[in-house]
């Protein structure tokens, strides 16, 4: 009889230690597991923002401004990112060449510029796009061109967009 209390004590005994084993061991399996599968799901994340996100990079100018070529209605132009700006501001000329025509009677909007008061034309630009970032019915403002020296980036533009950074000599424009 004492062999077999010794004989079932043992087995006890080892089924106790095969069990503490094994909750230890199992738990680290499932971490495991769990942060390999938490690490596929920021893959595939971070594959859709990058499908779906751009990230576009502009090195200042000598002047220590920031100038970008963008596309208005599918037609490109050259602009000044202001943030100071309120409205993205088009030359005529470059409007024109974006399909938007406007007359004499359209300039009836008063604004400031670096040259002082004016007239301006308000319109809605079908579309924008830098390099990728795309905002579409972006509100804008058309001057003449001796009233315009640069077409503007401005924040009815930028404000659509995830982010705009300034460092380190050059923009940084999400979206």
């Amino acid at each position: 009889m004492r062999s077999e209390i010794i004989g079932g004590a043992l087995i006890i005994a080892t089924a106790i230690v095969g069990v503490r084993y094994f909750e230890y061991q199992y738990p680290v399996k499932a971490a495991a597991a769990e942060e390999a599968k938490f690490e596929a799901t920021l893959a595939q994340a971070a594959a859709v923002q990058n499908r779906w996100s751009d990230v576009v990079r502009i090195p200042a100018a000598r002047d220590n401004q920031f100038y970008v070529d963008a596309d208005v209605n599918r037609r490109s132009a050259k602009f000044l990112i202001d943030t100071g700006a309120s409205y993205v501001a088009l030359r005529d000329s470059d409007a024109r060449n974006a399909g938007i025509y406007t007359s004499w009677s359209d300039y009836s909007y008063p604004v400031r510029t670096a040259n002082g008061e004016t007239k301006a034309a308000f319109v809605t630009l079908e579309e924008m796009e830098i390099n990728g970032i795309r905002v579409e019915n972006v509100k804008a403002f058309i001057l003449k061109d001796d009233q315009l020296a640069t077409n503007l980036l401005g924040m009815s533009f930028l404000s659509r967009i995830e982010s705009v950074e300034a460092r380190a000599g050059e923009m940084i424009l999400r979206g």
